[in-house]
Order: C-alpha cells, then sequence, then structure tokens
C-alpha cells in the first residue's frame, strides 16, 4: 500500500485551514464552494486509488467505499448545487463535512489485518471523533432553530473545522505512512 493516495484522501479534512489563505490571497474572488470542491476533488481521486490497491491487499476493502462516497457527495454539492442554490440555509456543504470523520473511521478499518492492529488507537480517536462529528450532524440537520440566536453551532462549527478535522486528516496520513 502507498501513503500517497491516503494523503490525497485527508486533503478535504484541512479545508478551513486552505480556505482561509486562498480567499486572502485572492482578496475574495475565489470563494469557499471552490476550494471545497477542488478539495473533495483531490480527496475522492485519492481516495478512490487508495480503494483499487486495497483491494488487492484486503478483503475488507470495501468499508471504504462510505468515504468516497461523502467525497462524492460533497464535490456534488458544492460543483453543481452550490452555485445553482441561491437562498438555503446556513452553509450545507459545510455541514455535509460532519460526515467525513465517520466515513474516516470506516475507511481505517479497510487496512489489512496486521496494520489495522496498529492502528487500533488511533482509529478508536478518528471513531470518536466521528461519534462527536455524528451528534453536531443531528444538530445542524434535524434541530432548526426557532429564533435567529447564536447556538451551539456558531461556537462548536469553527472549533471543530479548525482543530478536529484537521486532527482526522493527520491521522490518515499517518495511518497512511505507517501502514507501507
Amino acid at each position: 500500500m502507498k501513503a500517497g493516495p491516503l494523503i490525497a484522501a485527508s486533503a478535504v479534512f484541512f479545508f478551513l485551514w486552505v480556505i482561509m489563505p486562498v480567499t486572502l490571497a485572492s482578496h475574495g474572488s475565489i470563494g469557499p464552494g471552490s476550494v471545497i470542491f477542488l478539495l473533495s476533488l483531490i480527496s475522492l481521486v485519492g481516495s478512490v486509488e487508495f480503494l483499487r490497491g486495497m483491494r488487492r491487499e484486503s478483503s475488507r476493502w470495501f468499508w471504504g467505499i462510505p468515504f468516497a462516497a461523502v467525497c462524492t457527495a460533497l464535490l456534488l454539492w458544492t460543483g453543481i448545487t452550490e452555485w445553482v442554490v441561491l437562498d438555503h440555509p446556513g452553509n450545507p456543504a459545510f455541514q455535509m463535512t460532519f460526515f467525513l470523520p465517520p466515513a474516516a473511521a470506516l475507511l481505517l478499518c479497510s487496512f489489512p489485518d496486521d496494520c489495522r492492529a496498529r492502528l487500533r488507537i488511533p482509529t478508536g480517536v478518528v471513531a470518536i471523533l466521528g461519534i462527536v462529528s455524528l451528534f453536531l450532524a443531528s444538530g445542524a440537520f434535524f434541530i432548526p432553530t426557532p429564533v435567529p440566536a447564536p447556538g451551539v453551532m456558531e461556537f462548536v462549527g469553527p472549533l471543530y473545522a479548525l482543530l478536529l478535522m484537521p486532527v482526522v486528516g493527520l491521522i490518515l496520513i499517518v495511518a497512511g505512512v505507517a501502514c507501507r
């Protein structure tokens, strides 16, 4: 297994760290939707290449399919709907990123048996972050706020995007390097 595809697959986890300098450098002409689209494309290509390689090495390769599906959904949302649908509450592209950590936990479970044994702690950390992520997703998708007042998402959302998502991305990179 090569580490390159898994490093590429982790690109989407650093979306906020890429959006900030790109938006500042382009003086706002390149928006967050375009950056997330590009990072989703890189992650989708990386995850498909990773799955192609895993098919030969692991009988559990199909556990990585949900990660590729989430990257595809994110790519389609930012590529089509983000530029067509002008009036939508919140940022659905950001809300879809909540499904990345649980899918990444499944991706880590698709490793071969000998490598998966070494990745129990990182997989557990990603799974716990995935549970937190699903909790945040339930708040973002299913519980509408009756009054437009600051809620949990206004405080936890940036913390999630700035810290928790990059931690998952770094764990994927470390797992790819550790299991070469």
